[in-house]
Parts: C-alpha cells; sequence; structure tokens
C-alpha cells in the first residue's frame, strides 16, 4: 500500500477514533493486515484500547504485550507475523498501533507520520480540546477562590474572633476583608471583562498590559485595530490573556511585547518575549497553549507558535476580520 492510498484515507477524519479506526481499515482492505488494534497512551504510560480486533484474530492474546513492549523502547517491536509501531512526537510516544501482517507484507513506512500528522490536523477534537479547556479554567478559578479568597477570609474571620476580646484588632480584621474583595473583584474583572465590553479590544489590552508592567515586566505593545463584533474581541482576548499568563509563570522574561494590527481584510497579532523558550518538538502543549490554537482557528483564522530553548517564545495568529 503506498503512502498516497493511506493519506487519502486519513483525509476528513475528526477525532483520534475515527483517524486509527480510518487507518487500519485501509491497510485491511489493501490486503497488508489481518486485524489492528491501537492504544493510546494516558497519564503515567499507562494504555487505553481505542480499536480493538475480532475477537477472532490472533493477534488479540499478544496485543497489549506487544503494545507495552513498544511503549517502553519507543521503537517498533516485531514478533513473527505481529508489529507494534509506536507513533511519536519528538521523545513523547502518544499511541501504539498493533498490527497482523499478511505474509510477505510490511507495514509503511510512513504509517506514524502519517497518523500523527492526522491527529495534529487543526479542528481535530475541537469539541474534547474545548471542554477540557474549560474544565481547566474552571479549576484555576477554584484554586485561586480557595487559596486567594479562601485563605484571605479565614484570616479575617480569625481575626475578628480576637477582636471580640481585643478591639484594636478591628483594622486588621477590617484590612483582610478589603483585601478578600478586592481578590473578588480581580478574578471577576478577569471573568467578565467589562472593558473589554464598554470600550473594546484595545483599551482593554491596553490597561491589561498595565497589571503586566507592575509584575516588573517591560512590556511593548503596539495595538493598531478597529472595533471588532463581541465574540473576536472576546476570543483575541483570552488568546493574549494566555499568552501573557504563559510568559509570567513559565519564560522568566525580562521583555515581552505584544503587537495587534489589521493587514487588508485580517487582523494579526503577535506576543514575543524573551524568556527562557523550549522546545516544542519534545514538550506537549498544553490545555491554554490547546484552548489559544482552538479559539483561533474557531474564527477561521491561522495560528502559529516559535520557540527555541534559550530564544524566548513568540505566539503569532491572524484572523480574518
Amino acid at each position: 500500500m503506498d503512502c498516497r492510498g493511506l493519506a487519502e484515507a486519513l483525509v476528513g477524519a475528526r477525532g483520534r477514533q475515527e483517524v486509527f479506526r480510518r487507518a487500519l481499515a485501509a491497510l485491511e482492505e489493501a490486503g497488508v493486515i489481518r486485524c489492528g488494534e491501537a492504544y493510546w497512551v494516558g497519564e503515567g504510560l499507562s494504555l487505553f484500547q481505542m480499536q480493538a480486533c475480532r475477537t477472532t484474530c490472533p493477534l488479540v492474546a499478544r496485543s497489549r504485550p506487544l503494545a507495552e513492549e513498544a511503549l517502553r523502547r519507543g521503537e517498533a517491536v516485531k514478533e513473527g507475523s505481529f508489529v507494534a509501531i509506536p507513533v511519536k512526537q519528538g521523545e513523547k510516544t502518544l499511541a501504539v498501533v498493533v498490527l497482523s501482517l499478511h505474509e510477505g507484507r510490511e507495514a509503511p513506512e510512513a504509517l506514524p507520520s502519517l497518523l500523527l500528522l492526522a491527529l495534529k490536523r487543526p479542528g481535530l477534537e475541537l469539541a474534547g480540546r474545548l471542554l477540557a479547556t474549560q474544565e481547566e479554567e474552571r479549576r484555576r478559578v477554584g484554586r485561586e477562590l480557595h487559596d486567594g479568597v479562601g485563605s484571605l477570609l479565614t484570616a479575617a474571620l480569625l481575626t475578628l474572633k480576637v477582636a471580640e476580646k481585643h478591639p484594636e484588632k478591628l483594622p486588621e480584621a477590617r484590612k483582610r476583608v478589603a483585601e478578600a474583595l478586592e481578590e473578588v473583584r480581580r478574578l471577576s474583572r478577569e471573568l467578565r471583562m467589562p472593558l473589554l465590553d464598554d470600550l473594546g479590544l484595545k483599551e482593554a489590552l491596553s490597561r491589561y498590559l498595565e497589571e503586566y508592567r507592575q509584575h516588573g515586566l517591560q512590556v511593548e505593545a503596539e495595538l493598531d485595530l478597529p472595533r471588532l463584533p463581541k465574540e473576536k474581541e472576546v476570543a483575541l482576548f483570552r488568546v493574549v490573556q494566555e499568552a501573557l499568563t504563559n510568559v509570567l509563570r513559565h519564560a522568566q522574561a525580562r521583555r515581552v511585547s505584544v503587537r495587534l494590527w489589521q493587514e487588508g481584510d485580517r487582523l494579526f497579532g503577535v506576543v514575543r518575549d524573551d524568556g527562557r523558550g523550549f522546545d516544542p518538538e519534545i514538550t506537549p502543549p498544553s490545555v491554554g497553549l490547546l484552548g489559544m490554537q482552538e479559539r483561533i482557528q474557531s474564527l477561521g483564522g491561522s495560528f502559529a507558535l516559535r520557540s527555541k530553548p534559550g530564544q524566548g517564545t513568540e505566539v503569532e495568529f491572524g484572523v480574518p476580520l
């Protein structure tokens, strides 16, 4: 079976279940395999079966042990007419395909790379990724409520109890309650973004960037953009917000530049920092990064991330107006 036939079988596949189902079906129809199984690699290098062989297939008894061996070695493992092939992104194994080959046939050499390309294709598993992004946002807000507001209110309550016998402690209790109130207001601003509703993306970003300057970052901003439909302004604000959050949390940067501009019928944006950078080929994409990508793609736009260890990171996107 040539690479073109396999690639054509994967066109339009949406979601990893369908990607592997189509690949195995194409290999079987081409007479390459009797049957095959596919496993997704989860946390702790655990294997989750996605596609199963027919119960009468001789592969069934050997499938999982072979998949585990291929995962451990990080390379293909062959045993008689059976072969287990890892699908890797850099050094990370994403999945393992186990095949029962017909006599004299070999698995296409390009099988792992074509599967990886299909899995990374923009638009795959959009709903699942968006749900994961939303769940991560809920967890983040929950952590901040517990660690920030919860701690402040607990301290205020304890101070109030002390103040019942020592009234001079009341000012301290009022201070702690005020701090908790300000933390709630900050979270509310992040979630509701009233400035975005009232003043638009340009002014909301300008004021938001001021908060990062207060963290000691040197922030350069060039914001040349018109008012946009609300859904676009919200999506673009969230993308820039997530990019800046990553800079603050992970990049160890001193400077960051944010540029948004209109060019013809498209709006472009770049967020660039001078931080420590990383290798995207060996670092799995975070939920936040996937969320940025999905927001841009939901607007019919394009998204790219470039980074190298020691050379900072650049997030670039473009969307139609």
